[in-house]
């Protein structure tokens, strides 16, 4: 959940509780004073004076102005200020993963390894999603190019030859790949 939201749930739970405490406390000044009064020796409060300091009239008073200070400050939650885009999950999402509206994290240039992070989570993605379906043949060409043109200006050295693991990717090559370029074609998203 929203580091916001929940912020906001919290403010509005300490306020509920600072207004119940507030009128816990005015209710026992309340029976301790008002109510003590004796009328026995013929005085009277009147009705005036009795329905202000009656104790439903008390209560009510307090709920409404409860709900009149928890009314009057609705919890609101802004999109991220600024020029961040903001990447949006679908609410069919299964379970464990996010769902809600996020800034997405700036850019880092001076992380080399940034755009090969970024670059294995896509793949892991796109193997998650071709774990869910067999593909005709066509298609599984077609997600191996996808997966070639994502990875070939990140390439690797220890990965050995580009052209080399192509061949072995499409199909046209029996030739193994390093084991670190077959792991990393081949890893798969942790939440599948």
């Amino acid at each position: 959940m929203n580091d916001i939201i929940l912020f906001r749930i919290g403010e509005r739970l300490t306020l509920s509780a600072m207004v119940l405490l507030v009128a816990v406390v005015v209710m026992i000044g309340f029976w301790r004073s008002v109510q003590k009064i004796d009328l026995s020796e013929g005085g009277k409060l009147g009705l005036g004076g009795s329905f202000v300091f009656s104790t439903p009239v008390f209560v009510l008073l307090a709920i409404i102005g409860y709900a009149w200070v928890s009314l009057e400050h609705p919890i609101q939650v802004m999109p991220p200020s600024g020029d961040a885009p903001t990447q949006t999950a679908s609410a069919a999402a299964p379970a464990g993963q996010f769902i809600g509206s996020a800034a997405v994290a700036a850019r880092d240039d001076a992380d080399p390894g940034y755009d090969r992070a970024i670059a294995q989570r896509r793949i892991r993605s796109l193997n998650c999603l071709a774990l869910d379906h067999t593909p005709s043949a066509r298609t599984a060409d077609d997600l191996a190019e996808i997966k070639l043109g994502i990875l070939r200006d990140l390439w690797l050295p220890e990965w050995g030859d580009p052209a080399a693991f192509a061949d072995w990717a499409l199909g046209r090559s029996l030739d193994a790949p390093a084991d670190a370029a077959r792991a990393a074609w081949e890893e798969v998203h942790p939440l599948c």
